[in-house]
């Protein structure tokens, strides 16, 4: 089981946030906040149209991390509302087990505040004592400067570049870059 005992911090504004597994009932906030950042139309591949996510959908991918090793779904909560939260999945194969990818969002409301600090020290501090996990990677737009500070400041080192990954619709090209941590002695 792919879960972490909750742990609560302090927000940049003071405001007491719990970290913890995510729930069957945080779906619906999951879902509103992966649109609310897709209508942002800043950071995600899918834009706000094509987003089709469903509270169904998003109850499966829980229940998933939550029974998989390997796999971890954090929220972090305020007051008792989701306002971000980062998800691990490793790879299903042999020799892909040991390597996994993160996906963070935080609200907008909510960003500079601690928040994707707290979440990713959390997934850090499981990946460190998972016994599959040995490397945790992500790709994020390389015009989100803020994400890539945060990453660095965690120790994730640049892997690559893919250069114009994404397409806008203004027909803007942004490059995916990929960034990666070992989070064991090699």
């Amino acid at each position: 089981m792919s879960k972490i005992t909750p742990k609560e911090y302090h927000s940049k504004t003071e405001d007491v946030v719990t970290v913890r597994s995510a729930l069957i009932k945080d779906a619906k906030a999951l879902v509103d906040l992966q649109f609310s950042v897709a209508q942002e139309g800043k950071y995600m591949v899918t834009e706000a149209e094509e987003f089709n996510l469903t509270k169904s959908e998003e109850k499966e991918t829980i229940e998933q991390h939550s029974q998989q090793p390997g796999q971890l779904y954090l929220v972090a909560e305020i007051n008792n509302t989701v306002v971000g939260f980062v998800e691990f999945e490793n790879g299903n194969r042999r020799r892909t087990s040991h390597s996994g990818i993160l996906s963070i969002f935080v609200g907008r409301e909510w960003r500079g505040k601690g928040i994707g600090s707290f979440l990713l020290q959390e997934l850090l501090d499981w990946a460190a004592n998972e016994l599959l996990i040995e490397k945790v990677t992500l790709a994020v737009f390389s015009t989100n400067r803020s994400a890539i500070a945060l990453y660095k400041k965690f120790g994730f080192q640049e892997e690559g570049r893919c250069p114009k990954d994404m397409k806008l619709a203004s027909g803007k090209y942004i490059d995916s870059v990929l960034m990666y941590k070992f989070v064991k002695k090699m």
